[in-house]
């Protein structure tokens, strides 16, 4: 149900019955567990909110399990299973899952290895059989692995460029010397290059067997019903051991000790990393351990992060601390990022120390329950995610078992802080541990670390050499894929809907549905970079940095421990220490994310109107803000990907607003006063500029009287709507390109688009995704061009872009641009295939459904619609709108505006 209430100016209330696409819930009891008698571990896990199924399979084949002249080969394998089987070709391996709204993908570990479907629920057991026949029916075609070998080279490459590459590897080498660990998951080029077909299928008969997998099924289904379903599926699959296995080695004499390994590399800040020994996941005081490490890795509360990136003058702008458990061994890490070379002596002999002193520490107990309230609610936001809480618990679930993932957040609420300073005390009073420098250049003749890698010679010498078996693959298991009907997009929600204007302008959408526990809230912040000041290019970046560093009320150390004592989750900005973690960063808005669980909604609520409109602002904290900020601009900096989009929007907006980078620029955020943040946050987050959407299990009325409560007296916003820049419409091939000393060349490739509330919006959509799928298909599995490449649509009000995504080496930049632009213009020619057509639309309904798992996801896209226009339901509007998407109509708009004579192309990257 939606109500829209305005006051005068505004339009006339009206109600309406929309349905939406939901996927929300929590996941309610521990699950099902069983073991088929071929030795699979099987998890079922029911919850019924969603209309989806996650099914994913763990297998125990990660870098740690491969030898010396196998590093590599588990994630070259993980590709390779996509190539197609005895049943299905790659091209329908992919399309079948897409064509029923579904998605498939797979990821690897140093411990495992995990494939996975998420697929509306009708259609579970298609994609379970798709899992089985890639699994244990692949065919390695001969004629794909040069392609996959490129494939993986440029993922390898793409790694190399990220900003913490050499730091992550330094640490691991040196950190886990003697351990199975010390490999990289991703290997090294000239064994991806060179590995035979063989080697491969050798490695995959022996590890791939039921009885080294685990099934783990969640989502919407009926236990009993399932069972049948993975017996049908795996039940007659056998378990057969070809050959031996890899038997992990034993720590070696580095987790005894203090060893501190200096050196430079090609990085623009300075990386200090440590690893101490810590207990066992078996041994009585892991747990009590692990508290302590969430305490010391807790901002505004450890004293180790507060001693390191508090003050006037701080060692370091990043500092984190985590606890890593291996099936062998358990380490706690510290990560420190400084953007002064002369303060690693400091923080060498400082960090151990503080360590020490942990034994003695009396730790608030407001702020050890926050922690335990916040494991606790994590459980629940996790779970509405479905396949994302598989990503979440994979290295506990193949660790430790489905025991400890289930009643972890109850036996950890167990632990007494007495018991954290006795795991101190034995572990950290004399600490034993490696710690890793990784310094800038300091001029050009120096030579950075590099890993030491196999040679050409070393690999092709030794599979000369080698024995290795070999296998008929023309025969293999019988699978009974189902046959689906057409897919039926269930829109159907029982959700309450309200929409009010305050009288002093703020736009607020409360969605109210009793379908999950949590309490989301999003807020957007309405035209991000029109409404920056000339020279300021970041400063709402700036002042969202601000926003979870203290309050008129409390300081940041009591603001943090207020959320964990309701276990929120806020987001302000996108994770600087997660690559390509950006897809919510964007020049239309400024976004904050707040989730809470229902019995702290009320609490919650006002935690975020406080830290929203009462900030502080303190001098020290916004000092330690903007070096932090400049840290992190220099060290994107250093990525072609990051350079290259930067210039994809100078280029097609000039000087306008939305040329100006998101972020600003070290030049933009160092010139920023205090008193400017003050007078752009006052300006930028005043009612008219903002938009409220909540997603929450609470009546309309109840939140509704707090949003009164907290933003209904705040005066009437004086801001004016700035005018938005369009983008130039090319009249020619604009080309622009950035030198920079990298592996591989970033391009982007895009022409204008109509604004959001355009007729063509859903037709668009449908065409980039067709292209997308091209592109992926010919550029990525067919030439082995990118490990990333792809195609998409942003939509503002008044204007929106098609963009073309790919990173490549250096030496294919030429023969990828070429294709892109071949890809565009067959599309715009010779139109689409009416399966095109049909599995694009199938595959927007599926990506619709992933987007909007959690609560506050949901809220987040209320926010945005209403951004852009659009009414309340319009998500509904939009999927009915796909069906009748046809060829004529994707030729028209293809013609229109997908122009390969006129369009702008930025790169990035070292060119050959």
């Amino acid at each position: 149900m939606y109500h829209n209430r305005a006051f005068p100016g505004s339009k006339i209330a009206l109600s309406c019955i929309v349905s939406v696409l939901i996927i929300t819930g929590a996941v309610s009891a521990a699950g099902t567990t069983y073991q088929l008698d071929n030795g699979m571990e099987v998890i079922l896990k029911e919850t019924h909110a969603s209309p989806m199924v996650a099914s994913m399979v763990f297998v125990r084949s990660g870098s740690k399990y491969e030898s010396r002249y196998e590093n590599g080969i588990t994630h070259f394998l993980e590709h390779l299973l996509f190539d197609g089987t005895i049943n299905k070709s790659r091209e329908e391996i992919d399309g079948s899952i897409r064509d029923l709204g579904g998605y498939i993908n797979a990821f690897t570990r140093k411990e495992m290895t995990a494939y996975f479907t998420l697929m509306p629920r009708q259609y579970s057991e298609y994609g379970m059989v798709t899992m089985a026949d890639m699994l244990f029916n692949s065919t390695f075609p001969e004629e794909e692995l040069p392609k996959e070998r490129g494939v993986v080279i440029e993922e390898i490459k793409r790694g190399i460029d990220s900003p913490g590459w050499a730091s992550e590897k330094f640490f691991t080498e040196k950190a886990l010397a003697g351990t199975d660990y010390s490999r990289p998951v991703l290997g090294y080029e000239p064994f991806i290059a060179n590995i035979p077909r063989e080697a491969i299928i050798d490695y995959w008969k022996r590890y791939y067997r039921p009885d080294n997998m685990v099934l783990l099924v969640i989502g919407d289904f009926d236990t009993d019903d399932m069972k049948k379903t993975v017996a049908r599926v795996f039940g007659s699959i056998k378990s057969e051991k070809t050959g031996p296995v890899h038997e992990p080695s034993e720590p070696g004499d580095n987790l005894f000790g203090t060893h501190v390994f200096d050196t430079v590399a090609d990085v623009s800040s300075t990386y200090i990393n440590f690893s101490f020994t810590a207990p066992h996941h078996k041994d009585s005081l892991y747990l009590a351990f692990d508290l302590l490490t969430q305490y010391y890795g807790m901002p505004g509360a450890s004293p180790l992060v507060r001693t390191l990136t508090e003050g006037a003058s701080p060692l370091a702008s990043e500092a984190s601390v985590y606890l890593e458990t291996r099936e062998e061994f358990s380490r706690l890490n510290v990560s420190i990022i400084t953007e002064d070379p002369a303060n690693v002596d400091t923080i060498v002999s400082l960090v151990p120390a503080l360590l020490k002193q942990a034994g003695s520490h009396n730790a608030d107990p407001e702020t050890i329950a926050g922690i335990i309230t916040s494991t606790k609610c994590d459980e629940i936001y996790n779970s509405e995610k479905l396949h994302y809480l598989g990503f979440m618990i994979s290295g506990k679930l193949m660790t430790e078992g489905w025991d400890a993932v289930v009643n972890y957040g109850s036996e950890l609420s167990k632990v007494t802080w007495g018991q954290a300073k006795q795991a101190a005390t034995q572990w950290l009073s004399e600490p034993n541990y490696v710690a890793t420098v990784v310094r800038p250049l300091t001029d050009s003749t120096q030579t950075g670390w590099t890993p030491q890698e196999m040679t050409v010679e070393e690999v092709t010498a030794h599979f000369a050499s080698a024995e290795i078996p070999e296998y008929d693959l023309t025969r293999g298991y019988k699978l009974a894929y189902p046959k689906p009907d057409s897919v039926d997009l269930e829109l159907n929600d029982p959700a309450e809907y309200y929409r009010e204007i305050l009288p002093n302008g703020l736009t607020v959408i409360v969605k109210s549905s009793p379908d999950s526990r949590v309490f989301g809230v999003s807020l957007l912040g309405k035209n991000r970079n029109a409404n920056e000041p000339v020279g300021k290019a970041g400063i709402t970046d700036f002042v969202n940095h601000c926003l979870e560093k203290g309050t008129v009320n409390r300081t940041a150390s009591e603001l943090t421990k207020d959320l964990a004592r309701i276990g929120a989750n806020l987001t302000l900005y996108d994770n600087p220490w997660i690559p390509y973690d950006d897809h919510y960063t964007t020049r239309r808005f400024s976004f904050i994310k707040f989730e809470t669980i229902d019995e702290y909604a009320e609490k919650g609520f006002d935690l975020f109107a406080e830290l929203l409109l009462q900030p502080a602002f303190d001098s020290t904290e916004v000092e330690n803000v903007r070096s932090a900020m400049i840290g992190a601009l220099g060290r994107s900096s250093g990525s072609a990907r990051s350079v290259a989009r930067a210039l994809f929007y100078k280029t097609i907006f000039g000087d306008s607003p939305y040329g100006q980078p998101v972020g600003g620029t070290p030049a933009t955020i160092g010139s920023i006063s205090r008193d400017d943040l003050i007078a752009h946050h006052k300006k930028f987050y005043s009612p008219g500029n903002m938009i409220l959407a909540v997603g929450t299990n609470l009546p309309t009325d109840t939140v509704m009287a707090w949003v009164h409560n907290r933003f209904g007296t705040l005066p009437v916003s004086s801001v004016t709507q700035p005018e938005i820049s369009k983008p130039r419409v090319p009249e020619e091939k604009i080309v622009e390109h950035h030198e920079m000393d990298s592996k591989q060349i970033s391009l982007y490739i895009g022409n204008p688009l109509p604004g959001a509330t355009s007729k063509d919006v859903p037709v668009l959509k449908v065409a980039a995704s067709i292209l997308n799928s091209r592109l992926y298909l010919n550029l990525r599995e067919k030439q082995g061009l990118a490990y990333s490449v792809g195609a998409g649509t942003m939509f503002d009000r008044e204007f929106g872009l098609l963009y073309c995504v790919m990173g490549t080496s250096n030496e294919n930049f030429g023969k990828a641009r070429d294709g892109i632009l071949l890809e565009i213009d067959k599309l715009r020619l010779d139109g689409p295939a009416y399966g095109e057509i049909n599995t694009a639309r199938n595959s927007i309904w599926g990506s619709f459904g992933r987007a909007r798992l959690s609560r506050v996801n949901q809220a987040y896209w209320l926010a945005v619609n209403e951004y852009l226009g659009r009414p309340v339901g319009y998500d509904n509007q939009f999927l009915r709108t796909l069906s009748e998407v046809n060829i004529d109509a994707i030729r028209r708009v293809t013609a229109k505006y997908f122009n390969t004579d006129a369009y702008v192309m930025a790169s990035a990257g070292k060119k050959q």
